[in-house]
């Protein structure tokens, strides 16, 4: 990484010299991450202030010395094959038959157990984003305890996108074009477009970032399409060509005021394939308030036929493999019809997972990124999820809970399809760094734990002064869960993206 700033003093840089029409003051920033934490900053720093301002309309700020009002471009990089999201992910495949099969196999719901963000997921229902999820859920556990899976099912409700969870990103950021006039999602690293208020880049990775020392605005550089993908071999990014410089055409040459971090792993090392190649500085930062992470799998299976089962989702509290498992079909806007097969997502254990990437790290002995090949997640993970399914099954009765809807043991399906999906880093550890854990260990340099602590609800965990890191002098920003003051989960991570999108506003307002 190049710091041309490295000595050019700490000014917090001017804002841009474009001026739109109505007398505001034009800032331009980067968020690199599409995934919920990246999207509510876009949502925020496009002035669309949920939740008391219907679409359309903007929550115009203002600058302290009432020089005119504060309007901000934002462009957003997202390197997801399948586009927004992050976590939040959704599959969509289609079998042999021509029968669709869909699957959530990040994120499986949320909840909302503060008053901010109960405000946030009211609007979102208003405007059709989100869905209360209901169904027949179990557990093999009797109450609430730090084994289950986020509070589930013993505190609903839960939350689901009305078209699976990746829709929530995609739906909040075309809300921003709404109130933009234009929100252009462009499959090329460069826009045709300037005057967009908010431009999405999917396929895209900002794999560097530079200051110009005179303007101190920064400018980002990366890859687009196979070479910026998670999990395309390290040999095939590598022969894509070199890096581009990213943006909007208008950017190019004049930079950004800030750029705003989604995603923990852009402060990795250049042999992380999610680098950004983040000052060093910030970097650490970034690092030392993330502490430990943990690792998850998740298998996608689709069977044959309907399972005769009594459950359309549950959590395991004591099992060694499996922590959860749920139906896609029984969430809104992914219910079967004669076009679908019954699909199920399983998530691993955090145990399970420290197992196998300490079988399989994500570097090999000389350093080099190892993707996540669906050879090894279709042989490994995939199977041994599937098999721990099927056993508890098998049995019908699991923790003394009857598991089917026919007696004894009941026939169980051929598997149709499988796949399986790595999450190296799921979520935060509850256990915090300063603690000492016996389950936590280094694996490729990096710090995961095992252990589990309360997932639910959602309350302020840490005594750190701000839900998100900033440093003004550099204007770089780090948001989501990993930041946040609050326990681990998706809650945690928009409120997070919200109060550092704020901050950044404030921020702007000010100069």
């Amino acid at each position: 990484m190049q710091n041309d700033a490295a000595e050019a003093g700490t000014s917090i840089p001017a804002a841009s010299t474009t001026q739109p029409s109505n007398n505001s003051i034009m800032f331009h920033v980067a968020v690199v991450g599409g995934g919920i934490a990246g999207s509510c900053v876009a949502s925020v720093l496009s002035q669309k202030a949920a939740p008391e301002i219907e679409p359309g309309t903007k929550k115009v700020r203002r600058r302290a010395d009432g020089n005119g009002d504060i309007a901000v471009r934002v462009d957003l990089f997202d390197q997801g094959r399948n586009g927004v999201g992050g976590r939040s992910s959704h599959r969509v495949r289609k079998g042999d038959e021509g029968r669709s099969m869909r699957w959530d196999h990040g994120c499986q719901f949320f909840r909302a157990d503060t008053a901010k963000f109960q405000a946030v997921v009211s609007d979102w229902i208003r405007h059709g984003i989100v869905e209360e999820w209901t169904g027949s859920f179990t557990s093999d556990g009797n109450a609430p305890s730090s084994n289950d899976f986020f509070g589930f099912p013993f505190m609903p409700p839960f939350y689901v996108g009305s078209d699976g969870m990746q829709s929530i990103s995609r739906q909040i950021l075309e809300i921003c074009s709404v109130v933009n006039n234009n929100c252009q999602f462009e499959e090329e690293q460069r826009c045709k477009s300037s005057e967009n208020n908010l431009n999405v880049y999917t396929g895209t990775r900002v794999s560097n970032v530079k200051q110009d020392s005179c303007t101190k605005k920064w400018h980002l550089y990366g890859t687009s399409g196979e070479a910026a993908y998670h999990d395309t071999p390290e040999r095939i990014a590598r022969s894509q060509g070199g890096e581009l410089k990213l943006g909007r055409s208008s950017i190019l040459d004049q930079g950004y005021d800030a750029v705003v971090f989604t995603d923990i792993s852009s402060s990795f090392g250049k042999w992380h394939r999610a680098s950004a190649g983040i000052p060093e500085e910030f970097a650490a930062r970034v690092r030392e308030r993330v502490g430990s992470r943990v690792p998850l799998f998740t298998a996608m299976i689709a069977f044959d036929e309907a399972l005769a089962v009594s459950f359309d989702a549950i959590s395991f509290q004591e099992d060694d493999v499996l922590w959860f498992a749920s139906k896609s079909n029984s969430k809104p806007g992914i219910s079967m019809n004669d076009d679908s097969k019954e699909c199920w997502t399983l998530v691993s254990t955090p145990e399970y997972a420290m197992k196998k990437i300490l079988e399989t790290p994500m570097q090999d002995p000389n350093g080099e990124f190892i993707p996540q090949s669906k050879e090894y997640l279709t042989t490994v993970p995939g199977p041994e999820l599937e098999a721990a399914f099927r056993n508890i099954l098998r049995n019908n009765w699991y923790g003394g809970l009857r598991l089917s809807t026919v007696s004894g043991e009941f026939s169980i399906p051929k598997t149709a399809y499988l796949d399986a999906q790595r999450w190296g880093s799921a979520m935060p550890s509850g256990v915090r760094s300063k603690e000492k854990s016996k389950t936590r260990k280094f694996i490729s340099g990096v710090s995961y734990d095992s252990g589990r602590t309360p997932l639910a609800p959602t309350k302020l965990e840490s005594n750190e002064e701000d839900n998100f890191i900033s440093d003004q002098n550099l204007m770089l920003f780090q948001v989501g869960d990993m930041m946040s003051r609050y326990t681990p989960g998706f809650e945690g991570s928009v409120i997070s993206a919200i109060d550092g999108a704020e901050h950044l506003l404030d921020t702007f307002s000010a100069l």
